[in-house]
């Protein structure tokens, strides 16, 4: 912190901000009103300008000393957190959990994991981002992200992984399509059909994958990109502009006029993976992890 700013003066200059007067800062401080005064006063000395208009009834910040409280408040709230952060970063009851995802945590392997951890550790702050696979995989890298789980085989090269689960691929179709009554479709049976996907995660994924499933028929296949989330393009769906791909795990949301009809050979499944920094020593990754395990043997993803 600058030479100029004692974090004493600051606490001061709050508590006084915060009840209008130097007595009761310094009955809440603890200390004699006097030391609360030459605190403010030393901190006024240092910057050069008043912090408050001393009068009869109390006192009243500045122009300038409003726009430094509101500027410290930030600061020392910003502090506060990191403080709190490094003191429970070793504790076995509390801490923070980050978790990038690209998947819907409406039903599937994540989901439970999830459920058993916050059973299991419900003073763990739980923050979970979700964005590009280009974002998330940075975040990793810079350790602003503990742990992402996404579609894809482990990469050994990213960092430490592990497979949670393995899943059938449904179509997303109208479900007043004629396709909505099959028990099962295959690939040679939908190449001519549109295919709707965003164009943020997991569209990219889904395009990709579309087009890999029907190279191999000597098939073109149409893909349109639309700037929407999951919930639009589900509901592009349901008005009969196209069809969509979904791991198992999406169906746990329900959309106007769509239903889910497997897609593909019936062993075909997509491996869906969680991926960390071996050097991260975050307890509550570790916790997270464990549980991850124990649900990836239950689901048979792995053995």
């Amino acid at each position: 912190m600058n030479n100029l700013v004692d974090l004493r003066n600051i606490s001061a200059l709050l508590s006084v901000a915060e009840v209008g007067s130097f007595r009761k800062a310094a009955k809440e401080l603890k200390i004699g009103q006097s030391a609360v005064s030459r605190r403010i006063q030393k901190l006024e000395d240092n910057l050069g300008v008043s912090m408050f208009e001393r009068r009869s009834q109390g006192v009243r910040l500045t122009v300038a000393g409003a726009d430094f409280t509101t500027r410290m408040r930030s600061i020392t709230s910003d502090l506060d957190n990191a403080v709190e952060a490094a003191q429970s970063h070793g504790s076995a009851a509390s801490g923070q959990l980050r978790l990038g995802i690209i998947a819907s945590l409406s039903n599937g392997a994540l989901r439970q994991v999830l459920k058993a951890f916050l059973n299991n550790h419900n003073q763990i702050k739980l923050d979970i981002n979700e964005s590009d696979r280009n974002d998330l995989m940075t975040c990793l890298n810079h350790r602003t992200l503990d742990a992402v789980f996404a579609a894809g085989e482990v990469n050994g090269e990213i960092g430490d992984g592990l497979t949670l689960s393995r899943e059938s691929i449904f179509l997303a179709v109208a479900a007043d399509h004629r396709w909505s009554k099959q028990s099962r479709l295959r690939w040679r049976d939908v190449v001519e059909a549109t295919f709707v996907v965003s164009s943020s995660e997991p569209g990219p994924e889904i395009h990709d994958y579309v087009i890999r499933s029907v190279s191999d028929l000597g098939r073109s296949v149409a893909v349109r990109r639309h700037r929407l989330c999951r919930e639009g393009i589900m509901n592009l769906v349901g008005l009969g502009l196209g069809v969509s791909l979904v791991a198992d795990h999406w169906r746990g949301v329900h959309y106007p006029n769509v239903t889910f009809v497997p897609v593909g050979g019936e062993d075909e499944t997509v491996p869906f993976s969680i991926t960390w920094k071996p050097e991260n020593d975050n307890p509550a990754l570790r916790r997270f992890i464990s549980l991850a395990r124990i649900e990836a043997r239950r689901n048979g993803a792995l053995s």
